[in-house]
């Protein structure tokens, strides 16, 4: 004889009724079949984040190879505003073209050297 312990929780002799899990049986077929889908789950989800990484990889290397071309474009840019600024440049314009040499320079020496030499 078993005792049940109702709402009130009063022990009271009684019928013990079956649990779910004492109903359940699972044979070898059952388990295999639930080892499958839970593999299968698995893989489609390893799928689904490799495919993500790969993705990735790809945007990422599309981005480099245009940070390369900017960085080219930049450096012959440079290259473009040294050669602007270069001293051939400068001795070409028509501004230094037109300059005349100068014919009598007179220097100024400071008094500190002036005084220490004589």
């Amino acid at each position: 004889m078993s005792f049940i312990i109702s709402s009130g929780n009063e022990a009271t002799p009684g019928v013990r009724r079956r649990t779910l899990s004492s109903r359940i049986e699972v044979g070898t077929v059952t388990l295999t079949f639930v080892i499958l889908a839970l593999a299968l789950v698995v893989s489609l989800i390893y799928l689904a984040h490799a495919n993500r990484t790969a993705t990735r990889g790809y945007a990422l290397k599309k981005l480099e190879i245009e940070k390369n071309q900017l960085q080219t474009q930049a450096e012959i840019w440079e290259q473009k505003v040294s050669e602007a600024e270069s001293l051939n440049t400068i001795t070409a314009s028509p501004t230094v073209k037109g300059m005349q040499p100068v014919k009598d320079s007179i220097y100024i020496q400071p008094k500190e050297k002036a005084e220490g030499k004589e």
